[in-house]
C-alpha cells in the first residue's frame, strides 16, 4: 500500500478523526517508528509503527 498522510492513517484506523490527528500530532502525542511525529508526516501501512500516547 502507497504511503499517506499520518491524519488520514489514524482517522482510517478509527483512532481520531483527521482534525482530532492533527491535534494529537501538534501536542507531540503521536510517534512513527519511536520518533515523534509532525504535521504532514506519512507513513507506509504495514510498514511503519505508529504510538499514540
Amino acid at each position: 500500500m502507497p504511503a499517506m498522510r499520518l491524519q488520514r492513517y489514524l482517522a482510517r484506523a478509527g483512532v481520531a478523526s483527521r482534525r482530532q490527528a492533527e491535534e494529537l500530532i501538534s501536542a507531540g502525542r503521536v510517534k512513527v517508528n519511536g520518533k515523534v511525529a509532525t504535521l504532514g508526516s506519512s507513513v507506509e501501512p504495514g510498514v511503519d509503527r505508529v504510538a499514540i500516547g
